[in-house]
Parts: structure tokens; C-alpha cells; sequence
């Protein structure tokens, strides 16, 4: 039989464990978001996106002619800008917007949607309210972790991927 003096050492060192659990949990989940960010004169661009790793897959060639990825994992990818974007001819005006890939072909569009917030599983296509075409680039080693990059340019600055051997992005400038 145990003495109080060791059941209380039990007991504290069982308590100190579960507490540590707790707090330790959502850092490291929260391990698992990337935040790319880019300076502009009005304030920050960001893409707020979950991070998941290929495990030897090559998710990118799995996706289905006319289907839409959440570009990441768990909640659905995030842009918020301050300023009016242009991508080519498309205009984006400053907001907030989730943002998705869509197939078409061998081709890939980076879909811009009104809705945000959503798990990353809830596209509603009738909220898609932009898209443009994406670069497709081999990258000289492969990125394991999916990892989306802005990057400065004159003008504006470019939105890339990268996830395994590819790299896709999109040039754009600050909008008038």
C-alpha cells in the first residue's frame, strides 16, 4: 500500500504532466499554419494557410481536371489585403478573401472566393468571385512542407507555391 507522502508525489507529478500537455498542445498545432507576408504602403498583405507536408505523395498530380484545393490544411487559406491588387487584367479589391486552386487541364487558377473563415473542406463555388492563371515551374528540390511565398517586385510583388517538385505563381501589381 502507498503512503500519503507517495500518492501525493504521484498525484502532483500526474497533475504537472497534464497541465504541461495543455499548454504545449496549441502551440505545437498551431505549428502547423504559415503566415506569408508582404509590406505594402497601406499596411501588411498576408496569406494565413495550414502547412501540410507530402509524406512521399505528389498531391499537386492527384488533383482532378475541374477540382478545387484549399491550398493547405485544416481551415481554408486566408488573403487579406489592404490595397486593390492587379493580376494582369484582373482586378482584386483590398479585402479578404479565401483563396483556392483550381485544375483546369495542365493549367492551375489561383480562385479568389468572397467567403472566409470556412474549414478548408467548405468551397462554395458560387462565392469564387476572381481567378487567375498560375506559372507551373519544376523546382530544383523538392519543398516537403506546402509553403506559399509573396515576394516584393516593382510595383507590386508575386504570389507563389511550392509543394514537392512544383513551383506555381502569379505576378501582380498594386492597383490605382
Amino acid at each position: 500500500m502507498m503512503s500519503d507522502k507517495t500518492l501525493g508525489r504521484a498525484l502532483g507529478c500526474l497533475c504537472v504532466g497534464i497541465l504541461s500537455a495543455v499548454l504545449v498542445a496549441p502551440s505545437s498545432a498551431q505549428g502547423a499554419r504559415g503566415k506569408a507576408e508582404l509590406k505594402t504602403a497601406d499596411g501588411a498583405m498576408t496569406i494565413d494557410y495550414g502547412r501540410p507536408s507530402l509524406k512521399g505523395r505528389d498531391m499537386l498530380s492527384k488533383l482532378e481536371d475541374g477540382s478545387f484545393w484549399r491550398m493547405g490544411m485544416n481551415q481554408a487559406t486566408v488573403l487579406t489585403d489592404p490595397v486593390d491588387l492587379m493580376f494582369g487584367t484582373t482586378k482584386v479589391p483590398k479585402g479578404s478573401y479565401s483563396l483556392w486552386l483550381k485544375k483546369e487541364g495542365e493549367k492551375f487558377l489561383l480562385v479568389f472566393n468572397s467567403q472566409t473563415g470556412q474549414w478548408g473542406t467548405q468551397h462554395d463555388p458560387a462565392k469564387d468571385v476572381y481567378s487567375v492563371a498560375m506559372t507551373s515551374e519544376p523546382l530544383s528540390a523538392p519543398v516537403e512542407m506546402f509553403t506559399i511565398d509573396l515576394k516584393e517586385a516593382p510595383g507590386g510583388g508575386e504570389l507563389s507555391l511550392s509543394w514537392g517538385a512544383t513551383k506555381l505563381s502569379s505576378g501582380f501589381t498594386f492597383g490605382q
